[in-house]
């Protein structure tokens, strides 16, 4: 026989736990947005709060729940082992001595136990070697360890201190140089100016933990404190995973730029275009660029937002190169096939008087009357 109440209220039920899934999803993407916003050194600090906690330390050092993974072709970026005594303006009330001498101090560290032990024990930890077991390995005390852990989360933070952008100086905007574009043999690298960004996303394995939480290891509020910190690790997760993806997407469309150093090289290349690369909303892409810069192989420092030049700016460069040669093109027609041939871009005859007239160069007839005058 049909129950009528209990069939509705089932429905009910399913309907309400269906908008609260909805309602979770909003609030999810909510805080994405709001953190892909949010300034450098504040997500930073959020990554070294997260990481700081005795329940991270716990979940990392002993249980094994929690480990690094790299995103292929990055690393942290080579300025990192070279003392760099710039300093940005407006540091405020920084102890730029004190932090200067902590660099100083990391170097001679590094120095020390060996660039391939500092990345192997610091940089990317291998899962399940203890502290006690890096001291010996690297020949330190323990506290020295801890030293240089703790300056690494500091240059985490202070990443932005000692590789200021110079772009803020001039555009009225705060830009934050975010990683430097190295090649090496293997080809090109991200290589990330903060040491929290070079060491990757968080892997979590939820099935030890469901495990370990069955064989009661936790209690019920270190299992809410867990879930919690999951949260905000997965969250700190989508910010790394949308920048490195755009970087990524970056370094392959304008791997001739980056090869070359030469702005005509840079291909036109939209925001929307990338979106549908990397299987993100142009909003995020916007989102995620704003105010963040990267340094070339040249050493030059460009705003992301520059890596996507505009289709009529690109057509209007390739226009101005050809009509700069000493070939002659008596019309527009010629430039439009030529525009073809040579670089595969096609647009119209009406297309390229309208760009020739924007560069103020006069029609091929008009040229040549001059010339004959």
């Amino acid at each position: 026989m049909y129950n009528y109440y209990t069939m509705g209220g089932l429905e009910i039920q399913q309907t309400q736990s269906l908008q609260a899934r909805q309602e979770f999803k909003l609030i999810i993407r909510l805080e994405q947005a709001s953190l892909l916003e949010m300034p450098e050194e504040e997500f930073n600090k959020l990554i070294i709060e997260a990481e700081g906690s005795p329940l991270f330390r716990k979940l990392y050092r002993k249980e094994r729940i929690i480990h690094y993974q790299r995103y292929p072709k990055t690393d942290l970026s080579s300025h990192f082992y070279q003392l760099n005594e710039e300093i940005s303006t407006g540091t405020g009330t920084l102890d730029i001595e004190s932090l200067l001498a902590d660099k100083d101090s990391i170097v001679r560290q590094i120095q020390k136990i060996g660039l391939e032990n500092f990345k192997r024990y610091f940089l990317y930890p291998e899962l399940g070697v203890s502290v006690e077991e890096v001291a010996q390995e690297c020949n330190l005390e323990l506290p020295e360890v801890e030293e240089v852990n703790n300056l690494i989360n500091e240059f985490s933070i202070m990443s932005e201190f000692y590789h200021p952008s110079t772009l803020s100086l001039g555009r009225g905007i705060y830009y934050s140089k975010v990683a430097s574009i190295e090649k090496r043999p293997e080809g090109f690298v991200i290589g990330y100016h903060s040491p929290s960004h070079a060491r990757g996303r968080y892997s979590i394995d939820y099935e030890r933990f469901e495990e370990l939480k069955g064989n009661s290891a936790f209690s019920t509020a270190e299992g809410r404190e867990i879930r919690q910190l999951f949260k905000r690790l997965e969250l700190i997760n989508s910010r790394k995973d949308t920048v490195t993806r755009i970087l990524q997407g970056i370094v392959e469309k304008q791997a001739p730029y980056f090869e070359s150093g030469n702005g005509k090289a840079l291909l036109p290349f939209s925001q929307k275009e990338l979106a549908e690369r990397i299987g993100l909303v142009p909003s995020s892409i916007s989102r995620a660029i704003s105010g963040k810069s990267l340094e070339t192989p040249g050493g030059e420092e460009k705003a992301l937002k520059d890596f996507f030049p505009q289709p009529r700016m690109f057509r209007k460069e390739l226009v101005k190169q050809l009509l700069e040669t000493e070939e002659e093109f008596p019309s527009d027609e010629a430039i439009r096939a030529k525009l073809e041939q040579k670089f595969g871009v096609s647009i119209s005859r009406r297309s390229v008087a309208s760009l020739r007239e924007e560069l103020k160069i006069a029609a091929a007839w008009k040229r040549n009357k001059t010339a004959m005058q």
